[in-house]
């Protein structure tokens, strides 16, 4: 059966390859190296082992996803070629070696075979210079892959793959949007080895200045006093528990509803007013109602937070083929299109196409409907049809008050309503936030009004609507000037 055999070179000293790898690499003929950049790889000289280096790759490739997948690519080639090859790699095969991870999920469809020598890792040697002891839960993190700096700020974290200044300062840029600028910063480079070691503690804004920064440079860092989501999933199930917080322990989903709703359009209201602060404090707000909903669920053995999350995430996934999958969408109305195709495919169970979600505002609620009936081409081509039934509807309600139909009223009234909001569609206004707008400018004008009044030592109940009027119109110069 054809193999692939890894063997780690250990953190850099060449005598902490084991005997046992070193007797596989005599016996085997085809030896390739990922990079010879480690001083570890002068054991092979030394006893005189053939080997070829990958190190081209990098040159060859745009990025290192695509580098660490053509290697594995070509040793798995290597192995349907020669049966048997030995893959080399600096410190432990299982520890941040991703071509290792790549080859791994590709050798079974290739019918290859794939075997690791124990090896030491430069986790090993890091911490040992640190004296951190293995309880500590050291995270290992790739530099390169910046987006997973933030997610464990109560570990203890080591940074690996920052090589040089200007990915050092990616790093440090990426960390200060959650670490403090003056916290600690232990630079270790050549762990495990006598000549060229150094270990040194920066803030984390020098954390780039460092001149040593080479690809034997390792960066940790200890945690930080700061809550995460376990904190809050933590206290919510003590709220929640025996010993807990009456109110708290009393609350079901639907005592939760007006709750939610209320957090939901506090979250609007921090928007509409421009405060990051305040929306900062909102969005915790409207997290605690979906975590909230999540426990009670989760005593129920409905569901839990983590379904949750697992469930927005896969069908963010699903929801994204131009990004995620092989689809392309390359204009926003082509991701609307997909994303509306692909939400009809998840629910093609449904009898009906269209769903009115009762519990929406009335607003929404139309905005909903009216676009589900487009999508299926029950619409006017253009906004010229809405202008006309907004003028039809208009008349009908002329009509049926000028005629006393007192049940009329209300059913044209809502019609002409329902006509106003089909125009902003057409229009591309959100007619939510349009009609918030006209409230928020009625009100700021009427207060206008009011201090206007008071300012003469009176109410407004106590002018004449033709000075009320006057002191509008001003309100009115003022807001648009």
């Amino acid at each position: 059966m054809k193999k692939v055999y890894f063997v780690g070179l250990g953190p850099g000293d060449p005598q902490a390859l084991t005997l046992r790898s070193l007797r596989l690499l005599k016996k085997v003929k085809h030896v390739y190296v990922r990079t010879a950049r480690h001083p570890a790889v002068a054991i092979l000289d030394r006893y005189g082992i053939p080997y070829k280096t990958l190190d081209f790759f990098y040159e060859k490739s745009r990025t290192f996803d695509e580098t660490y997948r053509k290697i594995a690519f070509y040793i798995l080639n290597a192995a349907l070629k020669h049966h048997e090859v030995v893959y080399v790699v600096p410190g432990s095969p299982f520890f941040a070696e991703r071509t290792v991870e790549i080859i791994l999920k590709k050798a079974p469809f290739a019918g290859i075979a794939c075997r690791a020598l124990p090896a030491v890792s430069f986790v090993e040697a890091v911490s040992s210079e640190l004296n951190l002891p293995r309880e500590a839960g050291l995270v290992v993190l790739d530099a390169l892959e910046p987006d997973k700096l933030l997610d464990n700020p109560d570990k203890h974290l080591l940074i690996i793959q920052a090589y040089n200044r200007q990915i050092a300062s990616r790093v440090k840029l990426q960390l200060m949007v959650l670490y403090p600028e003056d916290h600690r910063v232990t630079a270790v480079r050549a762990a495990g080895l006598s000549a060229g070691k150094k270990i040194v503690t920066v803030p984390l804004h020098e954390m780039d200045r460092l001149s040593f920064t080479d690809h034997l440079t390792s960066f940790y860092l200890p945690p930080i006093a700061t809550y995460g989501t376990q904190d809050l999933l933590r206290l919510m199930r003590q709220l929640r528990g025996e010993d807990g917080c009456p109110w708290d322990r009393e609350q079901t989903h639907q005592s939760l509803k007006p709750y939610l709703l209320e957090e939901a359009y506090e979250v609007l209201g921090a928007i509409n007013s421009g405060n990051t602060a305040d929306l900062c404090e909102e969005l915790g707000d409207l997290l605690l109602q979906v975590v909230f909903h999540a426990q009670v669920a989760t005593e129920k053995q409905s569901f839990s937070y983590y379904d949750v999350v697992a469930g927005i995430t896969a069908k963010l996934l699903r929801r994204h083929p131009h990004i995620f999958a092989d689809g392309s969408a390359r204009t926003m109305s082509e991701v609307e299109s997909s994303w509306q195709e692909l939400k009809k495919a998840e629910k093609e169970e449904r009898k009906s196409l269209f769903t009115l979600e009762t519990y929406l505002p009335a607003l929404l609620r139309a905005q909903k409907l009216q676009r589900q009936a487009s999508s299926v081409g029950f619409d006017w081509p253009d906004a010229t049809g809405a202008w006309a039934k907004l003028a039809e509807e208009l008349k009908e309600l002329k009509d049926a008050y000028n005629e006393q139909q007192e049940a009329k009223i209300g059913e044209e009234l809502g019609d002409l309503l329902f006509a106003a909001v089909n125009l902003s569609r057409f229009l591309n206004i959100d007619a939510e936030q349009a009609l918030s707008g006209s409230i928020q400018k009625f009100y700021t004008r009427l207060r206008y009004v009011e201090e206007k009044a008071r300012a003469e030592g009176g109410e407004i109940s106590a002018y004449s609507l033709s000075k009320l009027d006057a002191w509008w119109d001003e309100a009115k110069k003022r807001s648009n000037a």
